[in-house]
């Protein structure tokens, strides 16, 4: 099978070092591990290589500062996409339009049309409502018509949370095209066989404690940041190691200074994908200490990474990381925001080896189960009936 593969997303870089990124590169890759022939159509390439053609499409590379014109330039993008997909057809003829969904892109379901082909649209997240709270949407009526286009007239739609299915389906997705397919990971580069790295400022003796992601409020720093504080007074041999980049690292940075942790909290800054799991290898118990939030709708890459690594993982009751880790025995869970219960859970597993060693092997067993490969497989049964026919 022959796979056109959009993301006409601007912010995000095929090759780049977002989760985002991370997860169109590892669909990618899934596709091709199972047999598929791709080519990637993009609105931003980044700095990278494939073995695939990756094609960055864009009508206006440097939209005005003007926010209304900038997203009438990614409208644009989007319809530049469109086309590139009709002339790609003519020379290479594919048999589906895989699509991740972005706030302004028509591109795939209108090709899909238009040539008779199936379209598949990724749905990770409800972009114009995010856009809408939390950043800038000038062009509000523009964006739902484009939502409800996506979602009215996609042949499926694979949304990665259970918690997004009321969303899709409330702005015109037919139940019955709608499916949860989770996000995973690479198996072959993360798992219980990878050699830790050995930070200098960690000392080897050191129980770790681990965070891998990007440092946004909603991942739950306010809440891990004082039980590591509660946890290194009845354990001084405790160091807190954080792997990622993001907007609260100088607040990481003031709190752990302010209550005398600063030798004891190690922040690596972002590091690349391929680096990431021996670091997370060396966390002696790894956290997504999530608050509480509605609509919960995350499908977090560090939980796939996590548990694939068998570490032992300590996570909130809320949302993916509930459904994924209640009764897999790889995990203890605890009230979201709960700083006081997050610590008592460090301790646990600091002073239980056994426990710890027997949540890693569930941990590592349960991580299996979640390859991208299955993830791309998944995929292409939504269409399989129609390909066939």
């Amino acid at each position: 099978m022959r796979i056109a593969y959009v993301c006409a997303d601007g912010g995000i870089a095929v090759f780049g070092d977002k989760g985002a990124s991370v997860h169109v590169t590892a669909m990618a890759a899934a596709f091709q591990r199972i047999g598929c022939g791709l080519h990637l159509l993009c609105a931003r390439r980044g700095n990278g290589v494939a073995d695939y053609p990756v094609e960055q499409v864009t009508a206006d590379p440097s939209p005005p500062e003007d926010r209304a014109a900038r997203e009438r330039g990614h409208i644009a993008t989007a319809a530049a996409i469109e086309a590139r997909l009709l002339a790609l057809h003519r020379d290479w003829p594919f048999d589906l339009i895989y699509e991740r969904y972005s706030l302004w892109s028509t591109a795939g379901v209108r090709a899909a049309r238009h040539l008779s082909v199936p379209v598949v649209v990724e749905v990770n997240a409800p972009l114009v409502t995010e856009q809408a709270e939390f950043r800038s949407l000038v062009l509000a009526d523009e964006a739902r018509a484009i939502e409800a286009e996506v979602f009215g007239t996609a042949d499926a739609l694979a949304v990665v949370s259970d918690e997004l299915v009321p969303y899709v389906t409330a702005r015109g997705a037919p139940g019955g095209r709608v499916q949860v397919i989770r996000n995973a990971v690479d198996t072959r580069h993360f798992s219980p066989a990878v050699p830790a790295a050995r930070p200098a400022d960690i000392p080897d003796h050191a129980f770790v404690v681990g965070f891998s992601g990007s440092l946004k409020a909603w991942h739950g720093l306010e809440t891990l940041l004082p039980a590591f504080r509660a946890l290194r007074e009845r354990l001084p041999e405790a160091h807190l190691l954080v792997v990622g980049e993001g907007p609260r690292k100088a607040w990481v940075e003031g709190y752990a200074a302010g209550a005398g942790l600063a030798a004891a909290v190690t922040l690596t800054g972002w590091v690349s994908h391929a680096d990431l799991p021996a670091l997370i290898a060396r966390m002696d118990v790894a956290t997504a200490p999530y608050p509480a939030a509605e609509g919960h709708y995350f499908s977090p890459l560090k939980l796939f990474e996590y548990l694939a690594l068998g570490r032992p993982v300590v996570a909130s009751r809320i949302g993916q990381c509930a459904q994924i880790l209640t009764g897999t025995d790889a995990a203890l869970l605890v009230p979201p925001g709960d700083a006081e219960a997050l610590t008592a859970a460090l301790l646990r597993l600091a002073q239980d080896p056994g426990l710890a060693a027997r949540l890693a092997r569930n941990a590592a067993t349960e991580g299996r189960r979640h390859d991208w490969t299955d993830n791309a497989r998944a995929v292409l049964a939504l269409i399989a009936n129609r390909v066939q026919a």
